[in-house]
């Protein structure tokens, strides 16, 4: 308890890879952090100051993982700047993912996830549930100062079963109604256009929601996994609709070597990617938020976008020394129909080999990777060879 030790983080590298997984990445070309922790029995306190090099969203200073918390009960209320992944993905979370940068948020969350004593409710087994609520910090953006909501409930109901369920919602912002009957529409989902039907200008707000599941094989020798993950961009009879899809399997065991882990993943961020005919221009677009399912200019679901399909297959070994290395494939078709598109306002196919490193050395943490991307276009076709280095201590 008290004062946890103060830490700091350097890292350089060229522009980022566009695809964004799960995996600690530089953001900039260079960033530099210091950070500090306090702990006591009923709160929590994390501190992280960045400095970025020549930031994307010319935002030099940032605060990214900071936090101050109160357990309340079995629950931590928070307020500060924290990256939520959602979803079993490696590669990419549909509805929240560490894509964007944080937003700035009040949380509650559940801190341990003991099953209910109540018969019939314990049979859903360990839980942990979290809302968060917070408000983006852009100013040049067609709609500003776009409120977020996002909450989740994972669910355990039998050692091998994994369920989530997730919704977020952009609501409020620049010249929308913001006040309590709007929040409470949203929640009730008194929010959807039906298509063929003008927008209303009382519209509260534009949600995501959907769910995944992760089931484990009963096997000992090699544990396997499976996953999916399945989120509505719209809805219809008060259930999700026009899914984006996402899908992969894993396995993991040790050897003589170390620790090591296998993984393939698909992901289709279009509408109604499971039909013949998907609806292209439809996936993290809103016609109230022009900017899109945004934050500082990158997608707040999977770093694709709209309308892309990623494929990707994945090696990690953990040596018994805590040296890592790890190697993934990944094959995307990006902006499939040409449309508003964070990455490319053109079609383009993008594949890609990266080898990550790190291992502890004099007293800190060293991360390294490098990179070989090819990408094909009908205006212009190239390769490019990325790198970074990260070293840290005490984080």
């Amino acid at each position: 308890r008290g004062f946890q030790g103060a830490g700091y983080r350097v890292a350089a590298g060229t522009d980022a890879d566009p695809i964004r997984g799960f995996a600690d990445s530089p953001r900039e070309e260079g960033e530099a952090t210091l950070g500090a922790s306090w702990l006591s029995d009923n709160f929590a306190v994390k501190l992280r100051a960045t400095y970025a090099l020549d930031p994307d969203d010319n935002r030099e200073y940032r605060a990214d993982g900071s936090y101050v918390g109160l357990n309340v009960g079995n629950f931590m209320l928070s307020a500060g700047y924290m990256d939520r992944w959602w979803g079993p993905g490696w590669d990419g979370s549909l509805i929240l993912s560490n894509n964007a940068r944080p937003i700035p948020s009040l949380a509650l969350e559940r801190n341990y996830s003991d099953a209910f004593k109540i018969p019939v409710l314990s049979l859903l087994g360990p839980w942990r549930a979290s809302i968060a609520v917070g408000e983006a910090e852009e100013r040049d953006v067609a709609v500003p100062k776009v409120r977020f909501f996002a909450a989740r409930v994972n669910l355990r109901p039998r050692p091998w079963l994994e369920v989530g369920l997730s919704r977020t919602a952009q609501w409020c912002g620049g010249g929308r109604p913001c006040g309590w009957k709007t929040f409470t529409d949203m929640l009730l989902g008194r929010d959807n256009q039906v298509d063929g039907e003008a927008m209303s200008p009382e519209q509260p707000g534009n949600q995501l929601a959907g769910y995944d599941v992760r089931v484990r094989s009963p096997w000992t020798a090699i544990p396997v996994a499976v996953y999916t993950q399945w989120i509505g961009e719209d809805e219809a009879g008060g259930l999700p609709s026009k899914f984006l899809g996402l899908a992969g399997m894993e396995a993991w065991g040790s050897s003589a070597w170390g620790g090591w882990r296998l993984r393939a993943e698909y992901a289709d961020t279009t509408c109604n990617f499971s039909r013949e005919t998907p609806q292209f221009d439809c996936a993290y677009r809103s016609q109230i938020y022009t900017q899109g399912y945004q934050h500082r200019g990158r997608t707040i679901g999977h770093s694709l976008d709209n309308d892309s399909q990623l494929y990707s297959l994945g090696a990690t070994l953990v040596r018994p020394s805590g040296a890592n290395w790890s190697v993934i494939y990944r094959t995307a078709e990006i902006n499939r129909d040409g449309g508003q598109h964070t990455i490319s306002t053109i079609p383009l196919e993008h594949d890609n080999v990266e080898l990550r490193h790190s291992r502890d050395a004099a007293g800190g943490r060293l991360s390294a990777g490098v990179s070989f991307e090819k990408r094909s276009a009908m205006t212009d076709s190239g390769s490019d060879l990325r790198g970074f280095l990260i070293w840290q201590q005490g984080f």
